[in-house]
Order: structure tokens, then C-alpha cells, then sequence
């Protein structure tokens, strides 16, 4: 049920079943609702107690018992969608499953809404028309007044009730034809998806994650075809730390259409060469400009000679004038809104954004092209199945200089020609003027992408300290540096950092301080904190106890706690982190324990911890290298073996002993 709705917003409904307790399911027959005509005009005959129990399903809060999606194609195009589903519901403290939206828009219309709820004593209650509301989901954005959502709360939901729903939706075009899941975050006992469609209208099916063959029917005359597909008892997808998009893992089945209607003309969808053509003629009109878009690139750039400068200056401009609005593509409307509206309304979504910096750039003799793109953490792009909704995001390519020059614009604090970690190593179509390149946007390494972190600490004998710590970033660390602090007014940057360095020292007073280029994007971020500090370590039985960790990378410990898991691990960016600490120890103490060096290289990352005694300074390096994203289930006990190994380094402590007794 969930991942139905939330893959597809605007042909399902959204809801949060978001259950990640590991979950064994018992077969479990299906017996206890009569079956009826699917697609009812009347609820289902349920008897309540054959349903499931909590005891078959101890670590799961609910269950789907049915969910059944039809989808009926017409001839001109159109389609109507129905999903129904009955739930049962152990517990819902955070009303994780009775609160519910669904999301339309002037493609998508919802025909009607059923819903009610059965509790243990077997009363019933029926949601009414009234208690579901209305809304626009963007109402302070003009541009997207046309995305809009139903709300509304399944009713007199309590432990152990059974919750039945229909909802019926009219396609106007098969742009939204959605895929159909039949596995979800909680235990599915039976899921299944009907497709009646025209015998003359084309389509790809394909089941992801499992094998499920279809029941093929003619009716009439033959005119029809009736695709049934059906699954049986799928347990519950566990969420994992690092894993990829449910979305990618679950059991699944994708459709693509072999063409689609929209506004009153067919495209074809055969190819991604299709789906190119179909939205560059879409975006055509949003990149020509008018008087006033040619006069602002003129004026941006009429003192620069070569393309790289001027297509720098024009798409910095942007990031700094326009607010970016976050519609992913075809929630509102896959064609963006013309570059005037754009200019004048100072704000815009990914496709509004990335057309309006292709018109600058085309005023002033720069070949651009509008980029759709499947960013990190939407469903992975299927070959195989050329349609535009296996995209999410629009961005821009500059042919420049013999390479293509990557630009999003929605990236407020990207630096000219970088890309944020969620456009990294993802597939994107580049909509050229003849055609489309289906094509994996760059990915940076581990070295393009580092972090240091240099502390100076002088510890006196009453175990207070004086301090400084710098901090320096490139990459996809500056980057995330920028993006948490650029916002944030100088009194919450100040306290973000006492909070960062109060995680090692105790009443910290902080001196000075300074945030460098948080604003310049031609240069790195560089952080500068001086501080004092009443405690420093632990003493106990005349020796003091020091952490060694003075890392941004805190709690690595619990990042893989699990002895198994089910799914590939899957980071978002790789980086080298490096942190340097320098103690200054008074002559009241010696070194009575330092951890020994210590150096491990996988092909997925490296770690090193080195000491140096230097006079009366204790000199620590650590260097942890993230190398490779995607790590198989079969790496798993090797990957949880390093990060343990390096946990166990990070936790041990700088043992000095008192000479003598400080008076």
C-alpha cells in the first residue's frame, strides 16, 4: 500500500506506512473476506475475527490483508485507476496510517473516495464527504496553483480496527501511468493488479525483484486485452541504514507506455529518443526570451570575452535571484512556465529554473540543453522502459570546450560547474536538438571531496584548557558546510560551533571566531574557533583519561550495528576526511598510554591513526577515506568489520599520570 502511493503522487495517495520492524510472515490463508467482484460498487463481506492478529505479525504494527489496483485504459488515451485496499491496524500512535492525502492535479483528477473503518466490536463508521478538505499544495506560488491534494483522516481509527478504502482516479494522459507495488513496510498477504487496456495500444510490462507472470485474457471481441498479475504473501521491507530507495528493492511491476496524449496530441514513447523530443518540444517556448531576458544577459556579461566566464556569470546570477521552489517534475505540470513569468515572479521549480538559464544563455550565443535527470533517492531509471516519469529532476549541459559542462541551478550554494551529491553518478537524458543521450552524470572521487580538521589544545594542571580549532572543506564537504550554515544568522553559526566543541570540553567559552567564503563560492569554506574550556578528559585515581576522536565523524560506531542485513549498502557521496589534534601537556603529568598506530585499506575506504611525542606535545592524525557507494550484501562482514575496527580505534583514550599532587 505504501510504496504504491508514495512512488506515485499524483495516481495514488500518500500516506506513511513506514513500519521498519523486521517482520517474519506466516502464510496465511485467505479466507476471511468473501471474493467478491474486485472493484467494488459495495464494501467486502469481512469477517472480523479471521482477520490477522498482532501474534502472527508480533513486529509489525499493521498489515495489508488486500490490495488490489485496476487500471483500464481507453481508447483516446485516458485511463481510470482504482485502488482498493483493506489494512489492519495494530497500532497507530503517530496516525502514521489514518492520516491521509492525495495529491491531483489538471491531469489527474479523483473521481471518488471511499473509505471506513471496522473495529473489534464490528461497528462501522464511513468517512463523509465532509470530513475530507482541500487544498493547494504550493497556495503561496502562483505558477504551481494547479497542484492541489485531498486530506482527510480514515475514521475512528483504534488497535486492532481494519481500515477498507477505494480510491478511483482519471488518467487524462498516460504520463501518469504509475507502477504497481506488491511489497511494501509492512507484511502484504495478497496484492494484485489488473490491466485492461485496448488490444492496438502498445505498452512494456516489466516485474522487478521477483517472478510473477501474468493471466492474459481477450474481451471484446478480442478488442481488449485484461492483464492480471498476482502475489501472495510478501513479508515486510526492513529499512536499513545506507540502503538503497525501497522503491529500488521491493517487488515490483513497471509499466511504459508505448505513447501518451498530451494536450490533444499523441507522443510516441518507443524510445528515449521519443521521450527527448517530446520535451524539448514541451520546453521550446520557455527558453525563448523576450527584451528584457536578452538585455540581463547582455548586462551580466558584456564585459567578459570567453563562454566559460560569461555562462559562470549568468548561471551564478541565477542561483543568487531566483528562490528555488522544490515541485518535483510532473507534480504540477511537466511543462515549465515561460522564462518572463519566471523573471518576474523571482522564483521557480527544476524545469522553470534550468529553462530560464538556458534562455539567458541562448541570448547570448551559448548552446545549452534541458537535462532530466533521476537524482539519489528517487527509483532508480529502468533502461529498458523509455517514459519521462522515471525522472525527478531537470538540470542543464553546456557543450563547452569539447566536454559538457553540468549545471543545476537549483543548487543555491553549488559552485560554478559542481554538482550537489544528489545529481552524482545518476541517469540523465540529455535533450539534444536531434535527439536524446541517455548518459551518467560525473561523480566526484573521494580526493575532490575532503574535509580537515586541525585542533591546537594547551591542557593545564587543574584539567582546563585553552584551544583553537580550524576547520577547511572542498567538494561535496564545502558543500554540506554551506548548505547547513549560509542560512543561519551569526548568532546560531556561533553556537553551532560551541555545540561542536563542547562535544569534547566541558563549560566552553568561546573566545573568538569566524566563518570565511560561506558566501564566496569561488572559494572554500574555512571555519575558525578559539576557545577555553574548565575540563578537558576524565581524571580518576591520578590519571586523566583523553578522546583521541576530534573528528566530524561522530558516532561511527553506530552506523552498521547489525550482525546481517537484507539489502546493498548505498552512500551518498565519497570524501576523505582528515583530522590533526595537538596536545600541549603541562610538565604536572606524563604519557603513560598511547593507542598504538594503526592503518587498514579496503577497496571501499581507508583508515589511519598515527601518534607523535614531540617535546611536551602529543601529535594525533586521523584519516578515514570513503572510496566506493554501493557495497554489495556479500561485503557486508567485511565493511562492518572496518567500521568496527575504526570505531574501536576512535574510542580509545590518551592515558596521563600526575607526577605529583596538584595543590
Amino acid at each position: 500500500m505504501n510504496l504504491n502511493q508514495e512512488r506515485t503522487q499524483m495516481t495514488g495517495h500518500k500516506t506513511s506506512l513506514s513500519c521498519c520492524l523486521k517482520t517474519t510472515l506466516f502464510i496465511f490463508t485467505i479466507h476471511f473476506f468473501a471474493l467478491l467482484p474486485s472493484y467494488l460498487c459495495a464494501w467486502e463481506k469481512i469477517d472480523f475475527k479471521n482477520t490477522p492478529t498482532q501474534a502472527m505479525f508480533p513486529e509489525s504494527d499493521a498489515v495489508v490483508i488486500k490490495n488490489e489496483g485496476q487500471m483500464e485504459i481507453k481508447k483516446n488515451g485516458e485511463a481510470l485507476f482504482t485502488e482498493h485496499g483493506i489494512l489492519k491496524i495494530f497500532s497507530d500512535t503517530d496516525q502514521r496510517y489514518s492520516k491521509q492525502s492525495l495529491p491531483f492535479n489538471n491531469s489527474v483528477e479523483i473521481v471518488s473516495i471511499k473509505a471506513r473503518t471496522i473495529n473489534e466490536e464490528g461497528e462501522k463508521f464511513i468517512l463523509n464527504e465532509n470530513q475530507i478538505t482541500e487544498k493547494s499544495m504550493f497556495s503561496e506560488y502562483t505558477l504551481y496553483s494547479d497542484a492541489k491534494v485531498k486530506e482527510f483522516n480514515f475514521p475512528r481509527v483504534e488497535k486492532n480496527c481494519i481500515v477498507e478504502y477505494e480510491y478511483k482516479f482519471l488518467l487524462k494522459s498516460l504520463l501518469y501511468w504509475h507502477d504497481w507495488f506488491f511489497q511494501d513496510e509492512v507484511p502484504v498477504i495478497y496484492s494484485k493488479y489488473v490491466l485492461k487496456i485496448p488490444k492496438d495500444l502498445g505498452f512494456k510490462f516489466k516485474v522487478v525483484n521477483d517472478e510473477i507472470e501474468p493471466q492474459i485474457e481477450f474481451t471484446d471481441k478480442g478488442k481488449k486485452f485484461i492483464f492480471t498479475w498476482e502475489a501472495k504473501d510478501k513479508k515486510a521491507l526492513r529499512k536499513e541504514t545506507f540502503m538503497p530507495p525501497m522503491s529500488d528493492v521491493a517487488k515490483q511491476l513497471a509499466f511504459s507506455p508505448s505513447a501518451f496524449k498530451m494536450d490533444g496530441k499523441i507522443y510516441p514513447s518507443k524510445i528515449w529518443d521519443d521521450v527527448a523530443g517530446w520535451y524539448r518540444e514541451l520546453s521550446s517556448e520557455s527558453t525563448i526570451g523576450g527584451e528584457d531576458i536578452k538585455d540581463l544577459a547582455f548586462t551580466l556579461t558584456s564585459n567578459l570575452e570567453s563562454k566559460g566566464k560569461k555562462a559562470k556569470a549568468i548561471y551564478q546570477w541565477v542561483q543568487d535571484h531566483l528562490r528555488y521552489v522544490l515541485v518535483a517534475i510532473g507534480t504540477s505540470a511537466f511543462k515549465p512556465n515561460n522564462c518572463q513569468s519566471v523573471l518576474d515572479y523571482k522564483y521557480g521549480d527544476c524545469k522553470d529554473m534550468s529553462s530560464f538559464l538556458i534562455a539567458l544563455l541562448k541570448a547570448i550565443g551559448i548552446n545549452a540543453f534541458p537535462t532530466l535527470i533521476s537524482t539519489k533517492g528517487h527509483p532508480r531509471v529502468l533502461t529498458d522502459m523509455p517514459k519521462p516519469r522515471q525522472f525527478d529532476h531537470v538540470m542543464v549541459v553546456v557543450p563547452l570546450d569539447g566536454e559538457y559542462l553540468w549545471l543545476d541551478p537549483a543548487c543555491r550554494n553549488c559552485k560554478f560547474g559542481e554538482l550537489p551529491f544528489e545529481d552524482q553518478g545518476a541517469t540523465a537524458l540529455i535533450v539534444k536538438s536531434d535527439g536524446g543521450e541517455l548518459i551518467t552524470s560525473p561523480e566526484s572521487s573521494f580526493d575532490q571531496n575532503p574535509s580537515q580538521t586541525s585542533w591546537e589544545i594547551k591542557l593545564y594542571p587543574d584539567q582546563s584548557t585553552t584551544g583553537k580549532v580550524i576547520i577547511k572543506a572542498e567538494g561535496q564537504e564545502d558543500l554540506a558546510f554551506r548548505n547547513s550554515l549560509s542560512e543561519l544568522k551569526p548568532t546560531r553559526r556561533k553556537e553551532a560551533l560551541l555545540d561542536f566543541v563542547s562535544f569534547w570540553f566541558v563549560n566552553v567559552d568561546q573566545d573568538r571566531y569566524e566563518f570565511k567564503n560561506l558566501e564566496e563560492k569561488d572559494s572554500s569554506v574555512y571555519i575558525v574557533g578559539e576557545f577555553a574550556a574548565e575540563e578537558f578528559g576524565i581524571e580518576t585515581g591520578g590519571k586523566l583519561f583523553l578522546p583521541v576522536n576530534f573528528t566530524i565523524q561522530r558516532n561511527i560506531s553506530q552506523t552498521f550495528p547489525k550482525k546481517e542485513r537484507d539489502f546493498p549498502v548505498l552512500f551518498d557521496y565519497k570524501f576523505s576526511n582528515t583530522d590533526e589534534a595537538s596536545i600541549e601537556i603541562p610538565e604536572q603529568f606524563e604519557i603513560e598510554f598511547l593507542p598504538p598506530n594503526i592503518s587498514l585499506d579496503e577497496s571501499f575506504g581507508s583508515f589511519e591513526s598515527s601518534y607523535e611525542i614531540v617535546d611536551d606535545k602529543i601529535y594525533h592524525k586521523r584519516v578515514f577515506e570513503r572510496k566506493e557507494l554501493f557495497i554489495p550484501v556479500e561485503k557486508y562482514g567485511q565493511l562492518k568489520d572496518f567500521y568496527d575496527k575504526v570505531a574501536k580505534e576512535d574510542n580509545h583514550k590518551i592515558i596521563l599520570k600526575r607526577k605529583f599532587q596538584a595543590r
